[in-house]
């Protein structure tokens, strides 16, 4: 299994996510397109344009955020930890809802300020 491939296909539309291990079989892929894995929701930098597989650098694409869409459908933002390249990929209807909320709720967990600056201010 290469360091450079988030999945190891088994044969049988089944995988192994090299970045935490998990299997994930065929009736948890819901589809043929999946970008990224269900449990840790790591993925690879392979396109350079969605589904065209060409990108050179292979590197793992690590989750960093959420983002909804006007329509309330949420999607996952990647950083390459090899390139930098950000991209975004539409959750899917088997990802785990807890890791989407654990990175969802990322930013209120980790605040780039003391909080009590907040009701120190709140007083003027």
């Amino acid at each position: 299994m290469s360091r450079h491939s988030i999945i190891h296909h088994t044969g049988d539309d089944s995988f192994l996510c090299v970045a935490c291990g998990q299997g994930v079989g065929p009736a948890r892929t819901g589809t043929r397109n999946r970008n990224h894995c269900p449990y840790c929701l790591a993925s690879l930098h392979v396109d350079l344009k969605p589904g065209d597989r060409r990108s050179g650098c292979k590197g793992l694409m690590e989750a960093i955020g959420v983002y909804v869409q006007p329509k309330g459908e949420w999607s996952i933002i990647h950083r390459c930890t090899s390139c930098g390249v950000l991209k975004m990929n539409r959750i899917g209807p088997d990802d785990c809802e807890r890791a989407l909320l654990a990175l969802a709720a990322r930013p209120l967990t980790r605040l780039p300020f003391p909080l009590e600056a907040l009701t120190a201010g709140a007083d003027r």
